[in-house]
Formats: C-alpha cells, sequence, structure tokens
C-alpha cells in the first residue's frame, strides 16, 4: 500500500516538472519571437511614399506637412501627429487617413475642402469653408468667381489667418446673428446660387442670386419670414427672361419685385408685388 502511494507521488511530481518545462519553453519562445519583430521592425524604414485623392497640393508638400520622413522607422509613426501637421499646412485637406505598409511603405490618403465662401479684406481674398475657416489667401477672385463661389460681407473681420477659423464680430450679438443667419441660408433653395451675401451691417442685408437678382433685405428682424419671401419671389414668372432683377423683401408680407429685361429698360421695367 505504502508502495502504491509513493508511485502516485512520483508520478504527480512528474508530470509537475513536465508542465513547468512547457511553461519555461513557451516564455522563451515569446520572448524570442518578441525580440524578432522588434528587430525587423528597426530594420524597416520609410523609404516610398504613396498620395491618393484629391486635393490642390502637390504630393511633396503633403510629405513635407506630415512631419514623416525618409528613413524613419515604419511603426514608430505617430498618425495622430501627422494628420495634425497635414490639416495646419495644407488647410484645403478635409479627410486624411494614413497606414504604414509592410516593408517600408506610407500611405497617405486625402479629400479637400471645398470652399463655401470668400471674403475680401483690404484688397486681398480669403476663402472658407463652411465653418468659416480660412483655406487660402489670395489676390485675385477670379478662380472664386468661375468656380461660383460666393462672396461674403462680415462685420468687423479682426483676424483671417490660412488654417485658423475666421474672427469677426465687434459683439457676441453680431457673431450669433452671422451665424444664425447663414445656418439659415444653406436651409434654402437658392442656396448654392448665391453669388453675395453682405450681412456687414445689420441694419442694411443684402443678398445676391446668381449675378444678377439683387435682394434687400433690410434689418436682422423675421429674417427666416424674409428668406421664405424670397423662396416665393425668385419663382415669380416676371423674373423668366430678364437679364437683372431687384427685390425688396424687408418686409415679408409685402415684397416688390422689379426685372429689368433690356440694358435700355431700366427706368421702365414692371414692378409686381408678391404677398
Amino acid at each position: 500500500m505504502r508502495e502504491r502511494v509513493k508511485k502516485q507521488e512520483k508520478t504527480i511530481e512528474i508530470d509537475s516538472m513536465r508542465l513547468i518545462s512547457a511553461i519555461l519553453v513557451i516564455v522563451m519562445l515569446v520572448f524570442t519571437l518578441t525580440g524578432i519583430i522588434i528587430f525587423v521592425r528597426s530594420l524597416m524604414k520609410v523609404s516610398v511614399f504613396e498620395i491618393f485623392g484629391d486635393s490642390p497640393y502637390d504630393e511633396r508638400d503633403i510629405i513635407s506637412a506630415s512631419g514623416i520622413k525618409y528613413g524613419d522607422k515604419l511603426y514608430d509613426i505617430d498618425v495622430d501627429t501627422a494628420k495634425e501637421s497635414i490639416k495646419t499646412y495644407c488647410p484645403y485637406v478635409e479627410d486624411i487617413d494614413i497606414e504604414s505598409k509592410f516593408p517600408n511603405k506610407v500611405q497617405i490618403t486625402v479629400s479637400q475642402y471645398t470652399p463655401s465662401w470668400y471674403i475680401e479684406v483690404f484688397g486681398d481674398y480669403y476663402a472658407l469653408d463652411s465653418e468659416l475657416r480660412v483655406l487660402e489667401e489670395t489676390t485675385n477672385n477670379e478662380k472664386f468667381i468661375n468656380g461660383g463661389i460666393a462672396k461674403l460681407a462680415l462685420p468687423n473681420v479682426k483676424s483671417a489667418v490660412v488654417g485658423s477659423p475666421l474672427v469677426y464680430g465687434a459683439t457676441d450679438a453680431e457673431v450669433r446673428f452671422a451665424e444664425e443667419f447663414m445656418d439659415m441660408l444653406k436651409r434654402t433653395s437658392f442656396k448654392s446660387k448665391l453669388t453675395l451675401v453682405d450681412i456687414e451691417s445689420r441694419f442694411d442685408i443684402y443678398i445676391q442670386v446668381g449675378g444678377e437678382i439683387n435682394v434687400y433685405m433690410g434689418n436682422t428682424s423675421n429674417a427666416a419670414e424674409k428668406l421664405d419671401a424670397v423662396e416665393t419671389a425668385l419663382k415669380d414668372p416676371k423674373l423668366d427672361g430678364c437679364i437683372s432683377a431687384e427685390i425688396d423683401a424687408s418686409n415679408p408680407a409685402t415684397v416688390y419685385v422689379k426685372p429689368v429685361y433690356s440694358y435700355d429698360q431700366a427706368t421702365t421695367s414692371d414692378v409686381s408685388e408678391t404677398n
């Protein structure tokens, strides 16, 4: 009986030794594999860039803006920092995706913002996105006009720095109204046809549609009702075939439409009233 117990104890002891040996082997394999991975990664250095997507920037400009350099370790790249750097130095870029590809390649995919507005400040022109972030500074506005980008006039522009939000407005109330008015404009059917939005003065608001229809909206009161009235006025049949027109929507209850059909007709144009 005692011999059988001893034999069982010996068997248990032998099994435990095997288990410990197996664990040690696994641990050694893990450390070895980790070391190999670290060593291989240290050898993988960036030597190829691939740039995909649509943007106005040269590939070299995007690579330089990313801060990633030839010879950098492929898997030590800080992707978030690289994305923020590209957005800072290439403000027209909206979405960015950066991927490390074995063994030595970095792929950067970008898409660009389309300007929603442009403004003029002391003879210089600035492209703005829908959130009024400055995308570009230029001395020539022809490409904005040709591209159908609406000109925006805002109150008290203080700072226009490429890559940063436009700073404007003498008071919070001015900024708040401008933001609310532009948000209302986005919901109109004629937003894509706007060529001018002038809210520089809260007492004399003007918009221009299609480069030929000038709309006077008066002060800031009842802005939503006035824009609804403009929607209706733009459907007036009298505007068909006109070369230009004036719409007075300062009183949304009574909107006046004055079309011009020829260049020598400005003093004899019909005036219609829309209720």
